[in-house]
């Protein structure tokens, strides 16, 4: 009979370990699925900014992007470091914010950093017809 009880005993840790188990692979599923869904958003976004990076500036020969961040309150708003590169030789770097919902480029302009960078861009109205190489924010490079 003591053998019979350690026996159930037995059963229940592996059951309860078994569980454990289970319980700790859904949940890093579960997570490694959502950083693949933020890096695919990420990825969507950061195209679509230097899309409009490209079709209101000319001369864009470079865009870097690193330090993503979403914010879905109060409205739809992904935001970025961006360095942009020029033919010209020239490039800054300045925080831009991307407007999901009206897919357009924002900018602070709040301080005098904001506007200087402001100034800069519109002494470059245009767009840029050649190909721009890009270094997204997970690292890779391509050319939109």
């Amino acid at each position: 009979m003591n053998n019979s009880s350690n026996k159930k005993r037995y059963i229940r840790l592996l059951i309860v370990l078994l569980l454990v188990a289970i319980t700790t692979g859904g949940v890093f599923v579960f997570s490694m699925l959502g950083k693949s869904q933020e890096e695919r958003r990420n990825r969507e976004y950061e195209v679509s900014l230097v899309n409009a990076l490209k079709n209101s500036y000319e001369g864009i020969e470079e865009v870097t992007i690193t330090n993503p961040s979403y914010s879905s309150i109060p409205s739809d708003a992904w935001g970025a470091d961006v360095k942009l590169k020029f033919f010209d030789g020239t490039s800054k770097e300045h925080v831009l914010a991307f407007d999901i919902n009206s897919n357009k480029i924002r900018i602070g302009v709040y301080n005098k950093d904001d506007e200087e960078f402001q100034h800069f861009l519109n002494s470059k109205r245009g767009s840029t017809k050649s190909k721009v190489k890009v270094k997204y924010s997970n690292g890779s490079e391509g050319e939109l």
